[in-house]
């Protein structure tokens, strides 16, 4: 399991990606399945605090103040052994790489919920939990029972169940309760959200450690909260508090090294004022953040929504083993233009920033900023600075891990989560019953081995059938007479249709795929694109039936058409027009005298100009040809004739780059119902598996390289 630049708020180029994202494993057959639910029973008054521990906080101190005590450790060094020591507390190794994930994390930004927890008794392992369950749901919402299993990895379901109910509904709220362990820092599961486009919102309940103001007793957890806040062009901004004077780690670790807290940081059990940690620990309280009633209120407002509403504990949170976490996922189309709130969002940002600073004062700094530039540092170096004893302490942990410990993997881009990919809309749901495969470790893949063995390859039926199953209807069932699932009419969307477009799409590099009922429909809606008035510029050997829609139909539409020889795309700049033109198309090879045309350079003028590009890839197909690669907004291929390959099927697929893209072209399927049918879905992703090694074969009569 590795992170990314991306996790940490950094943008691509900022600092060398480190660790990799993994997609949780779950399963929507009313249970996640998990190799192993564990839960972390931490109470306030029991914590192996015999640990030597450091915070993340004593890592952005001065040096000075570190320079006797730390030993300097290289990043992957430290990410195997850490790695090393959750397992040796009995976590699975699924289990223990969403952990490691989620605590460096925290420990790249300085945050106190970083490596410290699993020095410190903050990872204890419950044998007796069993596997989270979804105990109630609707299509834009679900509640679900940890059953025990340990925080993080509920918070992980938690997240992926959001993500995918946005992708479909445009909204998620997803509760869980039932267990009584951290989820480690909120900023991480506020980022995964945002990282998919989503606003993101979590809360977090945990055991009495915090008092309302104006009294002594704990009532309240640290109760942190996080926003996620997707950018254009950036990674998202994230703001990740708690509403307690510090955090709960914090005060550990300043008991363990002897040191006194500020004045203003909590209460002993008598309610006097203390800077004793363990006096506030044990049987007293820390204050509210901003030592007011406004932290206070805000900290009862995430009680209220962290507890009650998920069925959280209200009281004896300590021993009752039930804390809540309440996780919101918003898509910005719902209120409009995603784009359009990006740019609102940069333009507010900047205005924060660019305020004139107080005489003396440091310029002003976004939530987040700080963090991530201490991460980015500790990334551009390759190590950190880590206290000796907690190096230490990890070290004789992982020296106690199971035998054959899976090692670190290399080095590559984050996976992102399916919704990140999708948006509204069934034909964007990538299944809701979908399964899931975790990231492993392994060598690139070729065009043969993903057609074969796609990441969602099959429906999650009671018999995990390698084949996935066809859902040849016209209806769907609804949760209630008011609520929607993510299917109701093939038209709009079928299970097995849309499993046949997120495979297309993989394979040609698309951010979504919309399959047709045959080539033409899927041209037809190109043509589409363009409005009464507007221009259209094709090649001079195009397909028959793409000349007689433009000829014919086109005109008719008060649709404008040159055909110009594209093999030059000098012809193609001479011929747009200013303004007027909003789709090229483009043929390559051309049929039927397969002409080849420069497709960058094409797209380039087309952008320059404003105008989308397509490409018919039906003679190349994704096997010889990616034209999203290339620069094409969108792909044509033809499913009859090498997708399909056993001449029993008819369609075409339509692969596109940019989402709101994709949504214009889906109304259109939409309302004009040229979507593919329930069996020619099924029949088309048949041919899927086998179209790498006929193209190959067939290819090799003319000398054609093998798919790459």
């Amino acid at each position: 399991m590795m992170f990314s630049d991306r996790l940490l708020g950094l943008s691509a180029t900022s600092a060398p990606r480190l660790f990799e994202r993994r997609l949780p494993v779950h399963a929507r057959a009313r249970a996640f399945c998990s190799p192993h639910a564990d839960v972390c029973r931490l109470r306030r008054r029991n914590q192996r605090t015999s640990s030597l521990i450091v915070s993340a906080i004593r890592l952005a101190a001065s040096a000075s103040t570190m320079a006797a005590s730390e030993e300097m450790i290289e990043l992957p060094t430290l990410q195997q052994l850490a790695l090393q020591a959750i397992r040796a507390q009995g976590f699975s190794d699924s289990d223990s790489s969403t952990m490691l994930e989620v605590l460096m994390y925290a420990e790249l930004r300085g945050n106190s919920q970083g490596l410290v927890k699993v020095v410190s008794g903050g990872l204890p392992r419950d044998a007796s939990s069993q596997p989270p369950i979804v105990e109630h749901e609707t299509s834009v919402s679900a509640r679900i029972n940890a059953r025990g299993s340990y925080g993080m990895i509920v918070m992980d379901a938690a997240v992926c169940t959001a993500l995918d109910k946005a992708a479909s509904g445009g909204i998620a709220v997803v509760g869980t309760h039932g267990n009584a362990s951290g989820t480690g820092a909120l900023g991480f599961w506020a980022d995964r959200i945002a990282q998919a486009g989503l606003v993101g919102i979590v809360l977090s309940q945990s055991a009495e450690y915090v008092a309302p103001h104006g009294s002594h007793e704990a009532v309240y957890g640290t109760n942190p909260v996080a926003f996620g806040i997707p950018r254009q062009g950036e990674s998202p901004l994230v703001l990740d508090m708690a509403t307690s004077s510090t955090a709960y780690f914090a005060l550990v670790e300043a008991r363990r090294a002897g040191r006194p807290v500020a004045d203003d940081i909590g209460f002993d059990a008598s309610g006097a004022v203390s800077t004793d940690p363990g006096a506030i620990l044990d049987g007293g309280a820390m204050r509210s953040f901003d030592r007011s009633f406004k932290g206070s209120h805000l900290a009862l407002m995430v009680e209220l929504l962290a507890g009650p509403l998920v069925g959280g504990a209200v009281a004896d949170k300590a021993s009752s083993g039930n804390w809540g976490n309440l996780v919101i996922a918003i898509d910005p189309k719902l209120l409009g233009n995603a784009d359009r709130f990006k740019a609102g969002v940069e333009a507010v940002l900047s205005r924060v920033s660019d305020a004139a600073p107080l005489r003396g004062a440091s310029p002003v700094r976004l939530p987040g900023q700080s963090a991530a530039q201490l991460a980015a540092e500790r990334l551009a170096a390759g190590q950190l600075s880590l206290d000796s004893q907690l190096l230490q302490d990890l070290r004789a942990l992982a020296e106690a891990a199971p035998g054959d410990s899976p090692s670190a993997p290399a080095v590559s881009p984050p996976a992102p989560h399916p919704a990140a990919s999708g948006g509204p809309g069934p034909s964007r749901v990538l299944l809701m019953a979908a399964s899931v495969e975790p990231e492993q470790p392994q060598q690139p893949r070729g065009m043969s081995t993903n057609a074969i063995h796609p990441r969602s390859k099959t429906l999650a039926d009671p018999y995990q059938a390698m084949s996935p199953p066809l859902y040849q209807t016209a209806t769907f069932g609804q949760p209630s007479a008011t609520e929607g699932g993510p299917y109701d009419y093939t038209r709009s969307g079928n299970p097995t249709r849309t499993l046949f477009e997120a495979q297309v799409a993989a394979l040609e590099g698309g951010d979504r795929a919309l399959a047709f009922t045959s080539g033409m429909a899927a041209i037809s809606a190109i043509v589409r694109l363009a409005a009464a008035g507007q221009h259209i510029i094709a090649g001079d050997d195009l397909y028959g039936g793409t000349s007689r829609l433009l000829q014919r139909v086109a005109p008719a539409l008060g649709i404008s058409v040159s055909n110009v020889d594209m093999t030059d795309p000098k012809n193609v700049e001479a011929a747009m027009q200013a303004g007027k033109t909003a789709v090229v198309m483009v043929e390559s090879p051309t049929n039927p005298r397969m002409q080849i045309c420069d497709i960058a350079a094409i797209a380039d003028i087309a952008h320059a100009g404003g105008a989308i590009c397509s490409v018919d890839n039906s003679i190349l197909a994704p096997v010889f040809q990616r034209p999203l690669d290339l620069g094409a907004d969108i792909c044509m291929t033809s499913i009859t004739k090498f997708i399909g390959g056993h001449s029993d099927v008819t369609g075409g697929v339509l692969s596109i780059r940019g989402h709101d893209l994709a949504d214009r072209i889906y109304f259109t399927q939409n309302a004009e119902g040229a979507g593919l049918a329930p069996y020619d879905s099924w029949l088309s992703a048949r041919g899927l598996k086998t179209m790498a090694l006929r193209m190959e074969r067939q290819g090799g009569e003319w000398g054609a390289p093998p798919a790459p």
